[in-house]
């Protein structure tokens, strides 16, 4: 990589990490920067930390975090992601997938229908028998997902269940 590295903004350790490591070689966790490519643009980026496992680029990461920690920048206690964060990077299901993943857990797709035909607005019904019959892929947290899901009586952790068993068919 022919950036050059301007500032550490954090350190982000995995929860397998204890996070007073004072020798971050050892620590698995996230580096966020900032870097500077040759033509004067910078960016932000993350690289992924594994003792063992570090590259040139990684190996050079790590030196200027510590630089960085050492200088008196703190990496913070881990802390589990929300669930709204760990639905939002839920990968997308296939129309397959996601009415597959609807029968097996024991709907049908009349009852799709019937959920999207209750919409009162207009607009928001047309918009939403578009999107269901149309649409080839589902995000997580589509507003149409979300809607759906409680009409046809899931919780969001059912939903996450869900979508977890689909992504295998």
């Amino acid at each position: 990589m022919n950036a050059s590295i301007v500032q550490i903004i954090g350190v982000l350790p995995h929860h397998e990490t204890d996070h007073t490591l004072a020798d971050l070689s050892q620590l698995i966790g996230t580096v966020e920067y900032e870097v500077e490519w040759p033509n004067g643009e910078r960016e932000i980026l993350f690289t992924g930390l594994r003792p063992g496992e570090n590259n040139a680029w990684n190996l050079k990461v790590i030196e200027a975090a510590q630089s960085w920690l050492n200088a008196g920048g703190a990496i913070p206690e881990w802390s589990a992601p929300a669930a709204e964060d760990l639905r939002a990077r839920m990968p997308p299901l296939t129309a397959r997938q996601f009415r597959l993943a609807l029968v097996q857990s024991g709907r049908t797709l009349d009852q799709v229908d019937s959920a999207i035909a209750q919409i009162a607005d207009d607009i928001e019904r047309a918009n939403a028998q578009i999107e269901w019959e149309y649409a080839t892929q589902f995000e997580r947290l589509h507003p149409l997902i979300v809607s759906l899901s409680g009409t046809l009586g899931f919780s969001p952790e059912d939903v996450d269940t869900l979508w977890q068993e689909a992504l295998s068919l």
